[in-house]
């Protein structure tokens, strides 16, 4: 007989709420940035409203960064790989390196290898924030101007913009966890046996309390 699948909670609505948001200001400031620079566009125009969204943009990334430190699905602490992650890490490596032909890990809620990408992608948006706010300024970093260390990150930003979804979908794919549905209604499946330490409760969620004291 198969295991009983669980459909268990992961992510809190507060942390889709900013993540989509966060996806969808970041696109469009990377699309109107280079309209600004490739195209034949109202250069005006399309710099008020790179300005006003990326204003906006921070706002929301404020509250990423608040969660970053409120208990929950999206503490700090859930983003770095735990000892007994390691050997998923390694896995999914493989995984990758075998371009999706070798089996996909399973994993509780972020995929480890990813996890310091996620702490270094928030790092990222707020040296672009920061540096955005500074543009015009005679502000120096590292021997780089704010304008020039602005599209810098900016780039590392659209290159992770990129990649991220195209693994997501890898994924989703090959693996069994409903990976991308995961961040739209804040479930993924899990087998039984995949859970170490089964949490039964009456709404089938899992107290992520538990993990944060790991």
């Amino acid at each position: 007989m198969s295991n009983p699948i669980q459909r268990i909670a992961i992510y809190s609505k507060a942390q889709r709420i900013t993540h989509w948001l966060i996806a969808a200001g970041t696109t469009f400031l990377l699309i109107s940035a280079w309209l600004i620079q490739h195209s034949d566009v109202d250069i005006l125009a399309w710099t008020d409203w790179h300005i006003m969204l990326g204003q906006a943009l921070s706002v929301v990334l404020a509250f990423r960064i608040y969660l970053l430190f409120k208990p929950g699905s999206g503490h700090w602490r859930l983003l770095i790989p735990s000892r007994e992650q390691r050997h998923i890490l390694l896995q999914t490596i493989k995984f990758y390196a075998s371009l999706g032909r070798l089996p996909c890990p399973d994993w509780y809620a972020y995929n480890p290898l990813w996890q310091p990408l996620y702490l270094l992608l928030i790092a990222t948006l707020i040296v672009t924030t920061i540096s955005g706010y500074l543009i015009g300024n005679a502000l120096f970093f590292a021997g780089l101007s704010m304008t020039q260390l602005h599209a810098i990150v900016a780039t590392l930003v659209l290159y992770f913009s990129l990649i991220h979804p195209l693994f997501a979908a890898i994924h989703d794919v090959k693996g069994q966890g409903a990976q991308i549905s995961a961040m739209l209604n804040g479930y993924k499946y899990f087998q039984s046996k995949a859970v170490d330490k089964p949490l039964p409760q009456a709404d089938n969620s899992v107290s992520l309390q538990s993990l944060l004291k790991k």
